[in-house]
């Protein structure tokens, strides 16, 4: 990885320096909102009122862009764009760089978390487009300031069932109450979800979640100590667990990546 991937981690000033030729002024109307920009929903209160402080004193910080044809691509901020156009500024002030679509990612990314503006699908997302320039989860736990098991736990969001998707998304659960849902055994996610919004319950209640065993055959005993041990261990690791034999026997942890093996892994305590 370049140094200058490497610099991402600590701020965008490591990637990028003051720009020959300065701040310029911009048309309005040559800015283009950028395709890799992470952040799909802008929220109207804040734009509105940034707007009004634009049209008060003018853009204090200028945007970011990337040449696109014969108008400019916005890098970094967009939010600023919107609220100037707002405002009916004809111009604003603007830092031009030629930079590639994974730089142009990475740089969104970087400015996003450093604002706190994304939601955690929208992290996860973003995540998973920088692995498409061929980004393994730690090259882009580097490049974005982030630990290889924080951006592997983002990604994981992203194998919640679609309604929990959308719970994310509007903010009826957090990222806790979501990892709360994965770690429950594959048939009972959609389960725990209903129960986590419908009752409101805090992380920690939907962490304790544990559906009725209903009518499950036992394994392993007549007691079914194993079918609660194994739910128990799944909800542990986030991933199915099976205990196979009696009084000896075997445990099985799934995996579907070499990425979770190596969580799995580092949740047993091994270090390669």
């Amino acid at each position: 990885m370049s140094a200058k991937a490497r610099g991402l981690g600590r701020g965008l000033d490591a990637l990028l320096p003051k720009a020959q030729g300065g701040v310029q002024q911009i048309a309005v109307d040559r800015l283009v909102p950028s395709p890799h920009q992470p952040r799909k929903r802008m929220d109207e209160a804040a734009i509105a009122e940034l707007a009004a402080s634009i049209a008060e004193k003018g853009v204090l910080q200028p945007i970011l862009v990337r040449p696109s044809g014969g108008d400019f691509e916005i890098v970094a901020g967009e939010r600023r764009f919107w609220a100037a156009q707002r405002a009916g500024l004809g111009s604003v002030p603007a830092v031009v760089r030629d930079l590639d679509d994974r730089e142009t990612l990475e740089v969104a990314i970087v400015e996003n978390l450093q604002r706190e503006d994304l939601d955690p699908i929208e992290e996860a997302r973003a995540f998973k487009q920088l692995m498409g320039f061929g980004l393994n989860q730690e090259q882009v736990g580097r490049a974005v300031g982030r630990s290889r098991s924080a951006v592997a736990n983002s990604l994981r969001l992203l194998t919640l069932p679609e309604e929990g998707l959308a719970a994310l998304e509007r903010g009826e659960i957090t990222a806790g109450h979501a990892r709360a849902v994965l770690a429950q055994p594959e048939g009972d996610r959609l389960w725990a979800l209903d129960r986590i919004v419908a009752r409101g319950l805090s992380v920690r209640e939907a962490e304790a979640l544990r559906r009725p065993a209903g009518r499950k055959v036992p394994r392993g005993g007549s007691d079914g100590r194993y079918v609660r041990l194994e739910e128990d261990l799944s909800r542990h690791a986030g991933t199915r667990v099976r205990i196979k034999g009696g009084r000896r026997g075997r445990i099985e942890l799934h995996f579907h990546s070499e990425d979770e093996l190596t969580r799995l892994l580092e949740l047993l305590g091994y270090q390669a």
